[in-house]
């Protein structure tokens, strides 16, 4: 009888080997994949190119940001027949990043082609949740260039990781996350066109990734950062360490959705009319519609806050979902939220230990004293005593 887990683990180790290769490699490809390659011809041909007559007179880099990738607002000029065609005066840029151990993450998570092919196979049934995109294309080794619209043109805000998140944006976020996990909730898509929307334990670089958290947990606990906390979260991040597998595939047998994978807030915007969407999908990935709000929230809210609203955001998520026809175990639900925090605390030990991603320090601060008050305030260590147990909640 053929082992199919087993020829799978070997088939993934095969792929993270030639991925880890390729990031390191000085790799030279036919196609646009830096900041450079964005030139007065390519947005000719890019976008103006889409109606007849338009011509590029003039563009400019108007601001420039790097963290994971390379990031670049334009401002473009256009003649007579581009503006009476409404092309837009600004796009957003992504691009490869010039740091290796960056392009290393690009490229073993497929982080560079899942936002790609989300934009190019899925934007279109979430268009009211996410930016226009007007190119994009990917290559091994972590190599992309992603353009986008640039939301300030359209009026919307924005936000950074640092700002303060009002009850209303968290409301409206908590809408637009359950609006997008509906609308694919339980797809048979997964097992067709979107496929390449693994599960956690399956997705592409997973082994990687799964000693990437663990050596980040031990860096974090021996950093200045643990030792400011309660003895009592320090214990619960050394067990959750230790069996994080077992709560993992409890994970992912839980109803799943596509989840935008990282949903901070640093990568949501405000429109004018209050409502909210996402950017950055390079982290997509199948598993609970939770994980997604339970992520948000910690990011965006002070502890203080999140005592006051973390209750009403998940009432409210839920209450979206039943109007989709999807419908809860809300005593259940709260619990799994609860024990995603665990989820949470990882991504934010990792970017702290690994410098910040370019992520202002108060606001790691701010979703370091969240996290750190939910895995009191929600009893995540008995939750994960509970799963370790018997395999689920």
């Amino acid at each position: 009888m053929i082992d199919t887990a087993a020829l799978h683990r070997h088939a993934l180790a095969s792929l993270e080997a030639a991925d880890l290769a390729l990031a390191r490699a000085d790799l030279v490809v036919p196609g646009p994949y830096r900041s450079a390659d964005v030139t007065r011809e390519f947005i000719d041909e890019v976008i103006g190119g889409t109606m007849p007559g338009a011509q590029l007179t003039d563009f400019a880099a108007e601001e420039a940001h790097d963290g994971m990738t390379s990031r670049r607002r334009w401002r473009l000029a256009w003649n007579a027949a581009g503006r009476h065609a409404g092309l837009p005066e600004s796009i957003f840029v992504k691009a490869t990043p010039d740091e290796a151990y960056l392009r290393e993450t690009l490229s073993m998570l497929h982080m560079a082609e899942h936002e790609v092919r989300f934009y190019a196979e899925v934007q279109r049934d979430v268009a009211d949740i996410t930016p226009r995109p007007w190119f994009g294309r990917y290559y091994p080794g972590g190599l992309f260039l992603l353009v986008t619209e640039d939301l300030e043109e359209r009026g919307a805000r924005p936000y950074w990781g640092k700002d303060h998140c009002s009850a209303a944006h968290a409301r409206a976020v908590a809408t637009a996350l359950a609006t997008l996990h509906a609308r694919l909730w339980q797809s048979p898509r997964f097992e067709r066109d979107l496929g390449w929307v693994r599960p956690r334990t399956r997705k592409f670089g997973a082994a990687w990734h799964r000693q990437s958290f663990i050596d980040a947990r031990q860096r974090f606990l021996a950093s200045e950062h643990a030792a400011a906390l309660p003895q009592a979260v320090v214990e619960t991040i050394g067990l959750w360490s230790q069996h994080s597998e077992v709560v993992y595939d409890y994970w992912d047998r839980l109803p799943a959705t596509l989840l935008h994978g990282d949903s901070h807030l640093g990568n949501t915007y405000a429109n004018p009319d209050g409502t909210a969407g996402l950017f950055d999908w390079q982290v997509i990935f199948r598993g609970p519609g939770l994980r997604d709000l339970g992520y948000f929230i910690l990011s965006a809210l002070s502890d203080a806050d999140r005592r006051v609203q973390e209750r009403p955001l998940f009432e409210h998520y839920c209450d979206v979902l039943e109007t989709h026809g999807i419908r809860l175990e809300r005593g259940k639900a709260w619990r799994d939220l609860c024990l995603l925090t665990l989820d949470s605390m990882d991504a934010l030990m990792k970017t702290i230990v690994r410098g910040g991603y370019g992520h202002a320090a108060s606001g790691l601060e701010r979703s370091l004293g969240a996290r750190v008050g939910a895995m009191a305030d929600r009893d995540v260590a008995g939750l994960l005593r509970t799963v370790i147990a018997g395999g689920e909640l």
